[in-house]
């Protein structure tokens, strides 16, 4: 990397897909902030209300951006981790989006402990490219790199990101096509299972 230009990073998601560890790895290798943008909303009391049947926060997304901004202002590298980190960063942001086989994903969620109700709103963002769709409204698509980490190491992850910021990768999306694999059929059939319950 060369010298100490302004370097946003947001790493986004569905819940299991490797965006903590990933974050934590790639901030400590380019001596940057850190920003969980969950701990973050709990922390400075951005938190909405508390959807029960979702089972998660509702943050003021409004607010989280202010906060992010405020944050880079004294910060010059920073890796913003969310699964909504692509709402919240500015223009100029590097966008990753890590995708998960969405039976492995319904795994690691069920491992998680996470409710059935949860488990099957995640699988289904999974499966129908949910996040990468949401980032690629928000900053269009030459602003986006899509990461499959289904079989790959945090460290192959974060080698993956920082090729793509130094230009020795081109940027790519639709790497994934979940609907089109074996596995699809068996995933959409527990999903509809949940469905009518």
């Amino acid at each position: 990397m060369e010298g100490r230009r302004r370097l946003i990073i947001a790493i986004t998601g569905s819940p299991g897909v490797g965006k903590t560890t990933i974050a934590r790895l790639l901030a400590e290798r380019l001596k940057a902030l850190h920003i969980d943008l969950s701990k973050l909303a709990i922390e400075r009391g951005l938190v909405e209300e508390w959807d029960e049947r979702r089972e998660t926060a509702v943050v003021d997304i409004k607010s989280v951006r202010r906060e992010v901004e405020r944050l880079l202002k004294s910060h010059d590298r920073v890796v913003v981790e969310g699964h909504y980190a692509h709402d919240v960063v500015p223009g100029d942001a590097w966008i990753f989006v890590l995708r998960r086989e969405p039976w492995r994903l319904r795994e690691e969620l069920e491992h998680r402990g996470y409710g059935e109700g949860k488990v099957k709103e995640n699988v289904e963002a999974e499966l129908l490219d949910i996040c990468l769709s949401e980032a690629v409204e928000s900053h269009g698509a030459e602003r986006i790199h899509e990461i499959d980490t289904t079989d790959k190491t945090a460290e192959e992850v974060v080698e993956e990101i920082l090729e793509v910021v130094e230009g020795r990768r081109p940027r790519r999306i639709g790497v994934v096509d979940w609907l089109g694999r074996p596995e699809a059929k068996n995933l959409l059939e527990w999903l509809r299972d949940v469905s009518h319950r």
